[in-house]
């Protein structure tokens, strides 16, 4: 999925996408009724990266993944998993990896270079697929 649709998804959800200055990279918040998702522009580096950032904080969104800097270690490691698969899931599934590797594409720097992620994220898609026999 390319970034213009991730930010069309945000639109169509009515989630804001705003540059916010902070020390991390993105973060996505509730006021009242309304969700908004900051980016912090000024620290992503190119629009694979901001793609991968929106990707995830739209994937704490549609798990319902919240948490604050209260929430317990263990709760947050689990909802960060579930967004995590979320994002493998748009940005490189499991049938676009299978497909790539009957093409013959098998190193992780080639599947990043074809979805245009990564090459970490398409180590840690390829490595959550195996272990959950997707592929």
């Amino acid at each position: 999925m390319d970034l213009d649709k991730l930010y069309s998804i945000a639109e169509k959800e009515n989630i804001l996408v705003i540059n916010f200055k902070m020390k991390n990279k993105a973060i996505i918040g509730k006021i009242d009724k309304d969700y908004c998702i900051g980016l912090n522009y000024s620290k992503i580096d190119n629009s694979r990266e901001e793609k991968e950032l929106l990707a995830e904080e739209l994937g704490h969104y549609y798990c319902d993944c919240f948490y604050t800097i209260d929430t317990d270690e263990t709760i947050i490691r689990k909802k960060e998993y579930r967004t995590k698969k979320w994002m493998f899931t748009t940005l490189a599934s499991a049938s676009k990896i299978a497909t790539l590797k009957e093409k013959g594409i098998k190193y992780y720097y080639e599947i990043a270079e074809e979805l245009n992620i990564s090459e970490e994220l398409a180590m840690q898609a390829c490595q959550y697929y195996k272990e959950n026999n997707y592929i």
